[in-house]
């Protein structure tokens, strides 16, 4: 989604300066809102990308759950929050990171509280983040939220390295697989075929197929290339409009094989994510809006938006999520007993727990089946290639004996 920087008036008329990620300007406008500011200037930049888990680049997930966790013992100390953020500023050799704690601490020290220090740096410290710490202050517990938060970071940063590893070996297969073969099409095997076209003979099918296949790359090559990196792009667009990003939200649970791994990355998102805010004393309501937020997919907003009006109208969550068959029966099960039993937070975390195990243990055994299976299609491909480079040879032997 595009990026919006922003400046926005508090309650008291102090000017707050910011960034967000939002569909459009009425989207950026109507978050600035939800957090209690007056929107006055509302601009879209260019840039601001590569972000992981909404934050900037150059700032890690791992780098801002060490960062939290530091924070969280140095209160627990019994240091107070400006001087354990400058302590932290000290501490930090990420320049980026380094900024963004002494502009939370300067706030802080005018009179505001650490959750509103936070939200005027919205892509580093996500709705989640704030959240926890907002539940936190409120409940004076805040140097025990922080390591929660922390825990939740790692293991998000955990699940995303996964997927990470899982695309990495296919993408750089698939890379190089095409690139020998355009420079064989290109180059080498016009130069086969031409000898065969010479002999004005009547050469096999599967030859005048690669024959003409390779006229077509060497004599439209460039046509080719613009052509993939337009419909790359557009594609890009499109799944970047509302309607795109719905149909590609929808069409990715559905494949298969994949699709379940899709399902194991989301429901273990949506597990850790409600239950770590629900431990953290956030109420169901606003958990569950936050969620939407972080996990941002479609599919699920509309499972969540839906949960958020069956509990507003006084249904239990496992009755909502019942209705829907993109959450798997044994998730409401769980969510059932954890609402029975008074402790939902933990039930939700022990789904977690269960899916990310799941969803490593498919990564592993999808790489495992993807490289024999690239290796076949690229070996399918070279025995095409030989077929029609040594069917011919042996019809001139024939010719010759």
């Amino acid at each position: 989604m595009p990026t919006f920087r922003y400046k926005a008036y508090d309650s008291i008329g102090k000017t707050i300066a910011g960034s967000l990620e939002a569909s459009g300007l009425k989207d950026a406008a109507q978050q600035i809102k939800n957090t209690g500011l007056f929107p006055a200037e509302i601009k879209e930049t260019e840039g601001a990308k590569g972000k992981q888990f909404g934050l900037k680049k150059g700032i890690t997930a791992q780098m801002l759950a060490l960062t939290t966790r530091q924070l969280a013992t140095l209160l627990s100390t019994g240091t107070n929050l400006s001087e354990a953020l400058t302590v932290l500023c000290e501490n930090t050799s990420n320049e980026k990171l380094k900024a963004v704690l002494q502009k939370v601490r300067e706030t802080v020290v005018e009179g505001s509280s650490f959750a509103r220090a936070l939200e005027a740096h919205p892509t580093v410290f996500s709705p989640f983040y704030r959240g926890l710490v907002t539940a936190g202050e409120a409940s004076g517990s805040l140097d025990k939220v922080l390591p929660r938060l922390a825990d939740y970071l790692e293991a998000r940063a955990k699940i995303l390295n996964d997927v990470k590893a899982a695309l990495t070996y296919p993408i750089l297969m698939s890379l190089v697989g095409i690139g020998v073969l355009s420079f064989l099409f290109i180059f080498v095997i016009p130069k086969i075929t031409r000898m065969f076209e010479e002999t004005q003979n009547a050469l096999p099918l599967i030859t005048q197929v690669l024959i003409w296949f390779t006229d077509m790359m060497r004599s439209y090559w460039p046509v080719f290339i613009i052509l993939t990196a337009a419909g790359v792009w557009l594609g890009f667009r499109y799944i970047k409009t509302e309607k795109g990003k719905s149909l590609k939200d929808k069409w990715l649970l559905k494949i298969p094989w994949f699709g379940s791994l899709v399902l194991d990355f989301y429901i273990s998102n949506f597990a850790r994510t409600l239950g770590s805010l629900l431990k953290g004393g956030v109420q169901v309501l606003k958990a569950l809006e936050i969620t939407k937020d972080v996990l941002n997919n479609s599919v699920f907003d509309a499972i969540l938006d839906n949960a958020c009006n069956d509990c507003t109208g006084g249904s239990s969550l496992s009755t909502s999520l019942k209705k829907h068959k993109t959450i798997p029966a044994i998730v409401v099960h769980m969510i059932s007993v954890g609402e029975k039993g008074g402790n939902l937070d933990e039930m939700l975390l022990k789904t977690a727990d269960v899916y990310e195990n799941q969803f490593e243990t498919g990564v592993k055994k999808t790489l495992n089946l993807l490289e024999p299976l690239m290796i076949l299609a690229m070996g399918l491909v070279v025995g095409f290639i030989v077929l029609s480079i040594l069917l011919p040879i042996f019809q001139l032997n024939q010719i010759i004996r």
